[in-house]
């Protein structure tokens, strides 16, 4: 379990190391039992029926104790990197040596000159800063551009195993107004849970725009 969410944050955390602004308190931001919602961010997203909503201690924890190296080699902070959910379809350790499908998403704010990094490019420098890991890359898509709500985002799918485990990962991007850069990522190793991901990102919602 600790190796799919460290592949999952880590991946997240380093797709835009320009991340270098501070992100405001997010306080205004609510994980209810069927929905997550953050009115400072203006986004709002469904979970999947059935499906498990970690808590925040769970996230935090999990969060620092998969990204805290990785940030701190390059210089990031916990300010500069904010993880907003996380939904798996099992609730955390009770389907040990089993894959867990999963949605979760950050968001970093970035400097001008961040911004200047095409969502594009950001994807290959992820999956270069992540060669040497435990991670093992067996396909990856070209970056594509998808709409969702009206919005604009970019994504990439790759085909990945760790630990024997093999599984699809779909990352989305989206870089909004005051500099936030989103990142949403959703993992599945088959496609009944795929659909259930599938569906839980039509249901994201902005309203920064």
């Amino acid at each position: 379990m600790a190796s799919q969410w460290f592949i999952s944050f880590a991946i997240v955390c380093l797709v835009r190391l320009g991340c270098t602004g501070r992100i405001l308190p997010l306080d205004n931001q609510h994980a209810l039992d069927n929905y997550y919602k953050n009115a400072l961010l203006g986004l709002s997203i469904e979970k999947p029926d059935r499906w498990y909503k970690m808590t925040d201690d769970e996230l935090k924890s999990i969060f620092q104790a998969a990204t805290g190296p990785l940030l701190s080699n390059n210089n990031i902070t916990s300010d500069n990197v904010i993880p907003l959910f996380a939904f798996s379809k099992y609730q955390l350790g009770i389907q040990i040596g089993k894959f867990n499908p999963n949605i979760n998403g950050v968001v970093s704010k970035l400097t001008d000159e961040g911004m200047k990094e095409s969502e594009c490019d950001s994807f290959i420098s992820s999956h270069k800063l992540l060669e040497g890991t435990q991670l093992t890359t067996t396909n990856i898509s070209n970056c594509a551009e998808v709409i969702f709500d009206g919005k604009t985002f970019f994504s990439q799918i790759s085909h990945l195993s760790v630990n024997g485990m093999n599984f699809t990962q779909v990352q989305y991007v989206r870089s909004s107004k005051h500099n936030y850069f989103f990142t949403f990522t959703m993992d599945y190793d088959d496609e009944i849970s795929k659909s259930e991901l599938d569906n839980t990102m039509k249901s994201l919602k902005f309203s920064d725009e």
